[in-house]
């Protein structure tokens, strides 16, 4: 009893010497996290109820110092570091849900097209409460990651929160995902470019949509999809930009050193030769897509219809411990060409147009070829016609 009442004094003088001396240097606050740490882990060792292994303790502790930054920020033991770099590539095992984890909550912001959690119907926005009966704010980082990826053929129990509707349990089987990111399609002379996520091979299979799109002589306008897109990498996002646009920003990176401040423009020329477009945008579009949106918007390229985008716009550099994994580390802001910062705040349509009533459980598992253009997609349906109003608009003034 005296020693842990002793333990206790001792907390409560460090925590107290942490909050009342704000003129404390740096030197003493790396004399208290230095003296603190070991206490605990000492006392954790000697008291909890169970053994805790080393691994666990110090896993623990770095996502807890990173996960107090932002939700973005984490520790990746080396299990996780191989999936993100797999997920980068296109091919990835697990649901095909893209979350972020925060206050012990798992955030959905989209399902990827064509994997478990989209056919399941999981949305923008939906709460994953429990995972196989855990409930979540009692799982680590590392074993939310551990639980959602899994071993293909597996399966996986989530009870999901909804804001407009009660919870509701679904079960899910995982599997190898394979990522097609681009689909496209022509119908009554407009084209249609659906881009799902920016792996590292959706600029190039975008140039060849582009590519196969402008033989096509007819086509009015072109609609490019980034709804419940999560986005993915910064480059895929920034060439994807640059093949709409001849010249000019397509985004500014501000960081904590403004002297690593970044301004990167167009890397190319505009290979849909300048025909209307519109760009569809919702809550599930986030990171690279707000990236694009921000970009072809600032520079009345295209015109931005939907709903306002997720808002994440911030900038994640992955650093490598070796033989450790690494960490996820929030390193610099996103900015539109205008300077408008994406973060927390996403694109502001150019027109909004809401999902239609009783269409949000199922419009997105209609945007597949050939079922895209169905009427029921009533954001996709006023997008065509925009489209057709402003090739009119065009071939009338043409004439006069």
């Amino acid at each position: 009893m005296i020693k842990k009442f002793s333990f206790l004094i001792c907390l409560l003088f460090l925590l107290s010497a942490c909050s009342n001396e704000n003129s404390d240097s740096n030197q003493d606050a790396k004399e208290t996290l230095e003296t603190l740490l070991p206490i605990v882990i000492d006392q954790i060792k000697q008291d909890y109820v169970t053994n805790v292994s080393d691994k666990k303790l110090i896993e623990g502790a770095l996502n807890g110092m990173l996960g107090t930054l932002d939700p973005y920020s984490m520790y990746l033991n080396q299990k996780d570091f191989e999936k993100l770099n797999e997920f980068a590539k296109g091919e990835f095992t697990g649901i095909g849900v893209q979350v972020i984890v925060t206050k012990g909550a798992i955030k959905v912001i989209a399902s990827i097209d064509d994997t478990p959690a989209y056919k399941a119907g999981l949305k923008p926005g939906d709460a994953i409460t429990r995972i196989n009966g855990h409930e979540v704010h009692k799982l680590s980082f590392n074993e939310i990651a551990e639980q959602l990826h899994g071993e293909p053929g597996s399966e996986i129990s989530l009870t999901v929160a909804r804001t407009d509707s009660e919870s509701f349990a679904v079960k899910l089987v995982r599997s190898v995902i394979k990522v097609n990111p681009v689909k496209f399609y022509i119908k009554d002379d407009v084209g249609y470019i659906r881009i799902s996520c920016f792996n590292e091979f959706a600029s190039a299979k975008l140039k060849d949509a582009l590519k196969e799109l402008s033989a096509h002589k007819e086509i009015q306008g072109l609609i490019l999809d980034l709804r419940n897109n999560p986005g993915g990498t910064l480059e895929q996002g920034i060439e994807v930009a640059s093949q709409f646009l001849d010249s000019g920003i397509i985004v500014e990176i501000k960081s904590r050193n403004s002297s690593n401040n970044q301004t990167i423009h167009s890397k190319g020329s505009d290979l849909a030769k300048g025909i209307p477009m519109v760009v569809l945008i919702n809550k599930g579009s986030a990171s690279s897509s707000e990236i694009v949106a921000g970009a072809l918007k600032d520079h009345k390229r295209a015109i931005i219809m939907g709903v306002p985008s997720f808002g994440k716009g911030s900038v994640q550099t992955v650093f490598s411990i070796p033989g450790h994994g690494g960490i996820r580390l929030t390193t610099a802001s996103f900015f539109t060409p205008k300077g408008n910062e994406i973060q927390n705040k996403g694109i502001e349509p150019d027109i909004l147009v809401e999902e239609a009533v009783g269409e949000k459980e199922d419009v997105m598992k209609k945007i597949e070829v050939p079922l895209i253009l169905e009427k029921s997609d009533y954001q996709l349906q006023r997008a065509i016609d925009l489209i057709k109003g402003l090739s009119l608009f065009q071939i009338k003034t043409s004439h006069e």
